[in-house]
């Protein structure tokens, strides 16, 4: 056997969900949830590299830095082998296979209901074998530069990025994960060579699956498949993040486009370098909650604003917390985008000193206590919860139970700290 360290469980009874994870000896983190009675399996081996990791080090080195885009012009291009492409070999297997970057990290997946260790064994083998020419990457950059174009195009991307942008100065999160046109000419096949190189070595990554396979022959497929590539040891990789204040760069972002009704988003962002595990995780269960009780559906704002006619049901929010950094985006279609604005700001004063009721704080929890219940009736939600909380250094599988000891004054006193009114950024799309 390979495995360096003995087994951990992550279990939860609230959940019902148990977790079995191992690390390899190669340096990656595996692990298995088994879900009796489900047909299908669902499989993801996921990389800590996003789009906001745009500068590093190795070993003490100069700094390094890269290209907006790069990560996601690299999950592009793990695709092309030598032969053909990943996606084909997924399709005579009978899988469902994606990939997708975010801004903390890559995941490449696919679900199956029959073959699975075959499908496994391609999803490991051609995320360990990059193939980059110089001429892939450059017929690459026009396929991106289509894509990018498809984005531009798309108001509810182009207001949530708009907003980003006029919250923060500096930091990449504001960036658009594909770059642009004139940032992805400058990458290179020895560029993603090196990118490779630093972050997906299996010490930087998750193989991880869900399904009602066997554990012990799940680990036993894992351990031989991951011992047939021998990548070394272990980059000693340092990310450089970008410093960012709670001053904003733009109180207000507007762009015309072909809308029917104009689009809405505002919001505040929060700094908190340092902050990991499950801290991060408290602070946007706590958020979320002072989001919902104000803004939310069943509250007074909404209501206020509903009969008015400023706003429709696709009016809501979240917030979004990304290691360093963190924002709520509220919003939605509205009539008015000027007037709702200004309803929130002259309304923000009244609630702030007010704060917000017990009880509704308890039958938003209760709400959102059921939400999380449900999404863990997806594989495909199980997995994604599972690489992006481990990469933040929590348990995914502990968050119904953080939510049930947050205290009415955490969400109080959190109202008070985020929502401040002078901070408030707005992005609006107005129709051409």
């Amino acid at each position: 056997m390979s495995w360096s360290a003995d087994s951990t469980t992550l279990e939860n009874g609230t959940l019902r969900e148990r977790v079995v994870e191992r690390v390899h000896s190669s340096g990656a983190r595996v692990a298995f949830c088994h879900k009796t009675g489900y047909l299908r399996t669902y499989a993801c081996f996921a990389t800590n590299f996003g789009s906001i990791d745009d500068r590093y080090r190795i070993g003490g080195g100069s700094e390094v830095v890269l290209p907006d885009g790069v990560a996601h012009f690299l999950e592009h291009k793990m695709f092309e082998g030598v032969n053909e492409d990943a996606f084909q070999e997924f399709s005579r297997l009978g899988a469902s296979a994606n990939a997708f970057t975010g801004f903390n990290g890559t995941s490449y997946l696919f679900s199956c209901t029959d073959r699975f260790y075959e499908c496994l064994d391609h999803l490991v083998r051609f995320v360990q074998e990059p193939h980059f020419t110089a001429e892939n990457v450059e017929k690459e950059k026009g396929i991106i530069g289509q894509e990018i174009r498809m984005y531009e195009d798309m108001p509810g991307w182009r207001v949530y990025f708009n907003l980003l942008e006029g919250m923060y100065q500096s930091h990449p999160v504001s960036k658009d994960i594909a770059g642009t046109e004139e940032t992805i000419s400058g990458i290179t096949a020895p560029l993603l060579d090196r990118c490779w190189e630093a972050f997906y070595h299996p010490s930087n990554m998750i193989l991880f699956a869900v399904g009602d396979q066997s554990e012990d022959e799940f680990f036993d497929h894992a351990d031989r498949l991951l011992s047939e590539k021998d990548l070394g040891p272990a980059p000693d990789i340092e990310k450089i993040t970008t410093a960012e204040n709670l001053d904003v760069a733009k109180s207000r972002v507007e762009q015309s486009m072909q809308v029917g009704r104009s689009k809405l988003l505002f919001g505040w962002k929060d700094v908190h370098p340092g902050l990991n595990g499950p801290d991060l995780v408290r602070k946007e269960l706590v958020t979320d909650l002072v989001l919902e009780c104000v803004f939310g559906q069943s509250g007074a704002l909404f209501e206020k604003l509903q009969e008015a006619n400023l706003v429709d049901d696709s009016f809501g929010g979240g917030y979004m917390i990304y290691g360093d950094v963190g924002h709520s985006a509220i919003g939605g279609d509205v009539v008015d985008p000027e007037k709702v604005v200004e309803v929130i700001k002259s309304e923000l004063p009244g609630v702030l000193s007010q704060g917000i009721a017990e009880e509704d704080i308890d039958r938003q929890r209760r709400a959102a206590t059921g939400q999380l219940l449900k999404s863990f009736n997806s594989l495909e939600n199980i997995a994604g919860s599972y690489c992006s909380s481990r990469f933040m250094g929590a348990d995914p599988f502990e968050v119904v139970d953080l939510l049930s000891k947050i205290e009415p004054s955490e969400v109080v006193d959190r109202l008070q700290e985020h929502v401040q009114p002078e901070r408030l950024v707005s992005s609006v799309i107005t129709p051409a």
